[in-house]
């Protein structure tokens, strides 16, 4: 065998492995081309699954949300109707407008309410709209069993508190609203 011979067997060997590797490399190429974009494809599905998992968690913590706020303001509502009832009865009382048999009836009446709209209050209020509350009903409480003079001041004053903290608590204004009147 001469070298020509051992040149041309080298040759054809370089030439048919470079042929082949050329060939597996465009192969291989493809086939990570391929894999790559199931693999995206299928990263993509994943995403937007737990996207739209959270988009739904979110929906339902907003629903909860805006529950307890509505139940938050209805109650808000009920303490005030309830006040202004009992404030009311006072006023006609003290005036002479409403005979001490009809008084005692709105002030039964207004124990009963308070009772029930301290719990209420209790289950979504803070201390400070607690506090507020029973300083208003504690100053009620002493005028209707005679414990203190029935003055609209102390009242007007203790219900703009109370006012205030509900006002903080659900977000209307932080400023405290005030009695700019003449009475």
């Amino acid at each position: 065998m001469t070298w020509d011979d051992t040149f041309k067997i080298v040759a054809a060997m370089i030439t048919s492995i470079g042929a082949g590797g050329a060939f597996i490399f465009a192969l291989s190429t493809w086939l990570g081309k391929l894999w790559a974009q199931r693999i995206l494809e299928s990263e993509k599905h994943q995403l937007a699954s737990a996207l739209e998992k959270t988009k739904s968690e979110l929906d339902v913590i907003k629903e909860t949300t805006l529950r307890f706020q509505n139940d938050k303001l209805h109650t808000y509502r009920s303490v005030i109707d309830v006040t202004a009832r009992i404030l009311s009865s006072l006023d006609a009382y003290e005036s002479g407008r409403l005979q001490a048999n009809e008084a005692g009836a709105r002030f039964d009446e207004f124990n009963e309410q308070r009772l029930r709209i301290y719990g209420y209050l209790a289950m979504i209020a803070p201390q400070s709209v607690m506090d507020a509350q029973d300083a208003l009903i504690d100053n009620l409480l002493t005028v209707a069993n005679g414990g203190a003079e029935y003055k609209w001041e102390i009242v007007r004053e203790n219900a703009l508190a109370l006012l205030n903290a509900i006002r903080i608590d659900v977000g209307i204004d932080k400023s405290p609203i005030s009695y700019n009147g003449a009475q």
